[in-house]
């Protein structure tokens, strides 16, 4: 049986508190760092409309199974993918959370 992700549990739960550029998702580990190839890093909070938001940064890892990934990490490992907006208060879902990663991967 599969263990289900609660990586998007763990990226809301620091929404409002984390330190900018503090790891979001995965936990950092050499297999995960591996295995996965990218991570969410929090960005910086900021309103738009009165309604509060923080930007999660996608970034590659250096030691990503995936090819372009690693190249792009060896590169410079601070490069930002893309980024994803989340509302503090009408949280995103899972869905949307993973058809946000698609777009950014899908562009590589």
């Amino acid at each position: 049986m599969a263990r289900k992700s609660n990586g998007l549990a763990k990226i809301l739960a620091g929404l409002e508190c984390a330190s900018l550029g503090e790891r979001a998702w995965p936990a950092r580990l050499e297999r995960t760092d591996i295995r996965i190839g990218i991570r969410c890093d929090y960005g910086k909070t900021f309103e738009e409309k009165g309604i509060q938001f923080r930007w999660i940064h996608v970034q590659a890892n250096k030691g990503a199974e995936q090819n372009i990934l690693r190249r792009v990490a060896q590169k410079n490992p601070h490069t930002v993918l893309g980024s994803i907006k989340i509302n503090f208060k009408a949280r995103m879902g899972q869905e949307a959370f993973l058809e946000e990663l698609k777009r950014i991967l899908g562009s590589l």
